[in-house]
């Protein structure tokens, strides 16, 4: 049986970030996610149909390619306040990612949103490979909030105008224990080089998150409710 993994990452740099950043970035997930979860090298362009989105290879094994670098040198300069980039494994039809850079009219002045979405057989998903996955995505972008599998609907959450716990939830700049969150099956804290607290990773359930199930769902809400009162679960608004 496969089920749905997605990945949500946010973070918010301080100034537009240029096109070689971005298809850095990228560049750096697809060789993260080949270490930890999804093996596929080649990545197609997304477009208005199955037949044009199996015709331009973006990325392979050894990176951007020449028409992936034509193909998003012409995209990011169609509009100075917006870039988005949508590939795909044709393959498999498995996995896909979605990458948006865009000018926000308040708050922080520039916000990036990635999804990573893949298609994976229950018998593969191993919960210290995902864990490992977010917290080396955790070390690419300073500063991101990443979620695992917040896409259960909005009338189960208890915060649906908030960021969730989710199955995970990676919090920046934040050194959290088990003590602190004992709702939560684990917590993860990593420090950085120089032994600062580099944020947490909070697991709410040791298996696959399933938002169809009752129990699981009262799990998220209870971790969820937790973070609320520690003040550590921004509302999307105010990101």
């Amino acid at each position: 049986m496969k089920k749905n993994l997605i990945f949500d990452i946010f973070f918010y740099p301080k100034k537009y970030l240029s096109l070689i950043t971005c298809i850095e970035h990228v560049n750096n997930i697809l060789k993260i996610q080949y270490q930890y979860l999804y093996r596929e090298q080649d990545w197609y362009l997304c477009s208005s149909s199955k037949k044009k989105s199996s015709i331009h290879k973006v990325f392979d094994k050894d990176g951007i390619t020449e028409i992936g670098l034509k193909k998003l040198t012409q995209e990011y300069h169609k509009d100075k306040r917006h870039f988005g980039l949508a590939i795909w494994d044709k393959k498999t039809e498995g996995a896909a990612l979605v990458y948006s850079i865009y000018e926000q009219t308040c708050g922080q002045p520039f916000k990036v949103k990635i999804r990573l979405d893949y298609d994976i057989l229950l018998s593969e998903i191993d919960l210290n490979n995902i864990q490992k996955f977010c917290l080396a995505l955790s070390e690419q972008f300073d500063g991101a909030y990443i979620m695992v599998n917040n896409n259960y609907t909005p009338e189960k959450k208890v915060f649906p105008d908030r960021l969730s716990a989710a199955w995970m939830i990676y919090l920046p700049k934040v050194q959290l224990s088990h003590n602190i969150v004992p709702q939560a099956f684990d917590v993860i804290s990593p420090t950085d080089h120089e032994g600062h607290a580099a944020g947490s990773l909070v697991v709410t359930l040791p298996h696959f998150f399933d938002e169809k199930n009752t129990d699981d769902i009262k799990a998220v809400n209870s971790v969820d409710i937790k973070l609320r009162e520690l003040g550590l679960l921004p509302r999307y608004a105010d990101l």
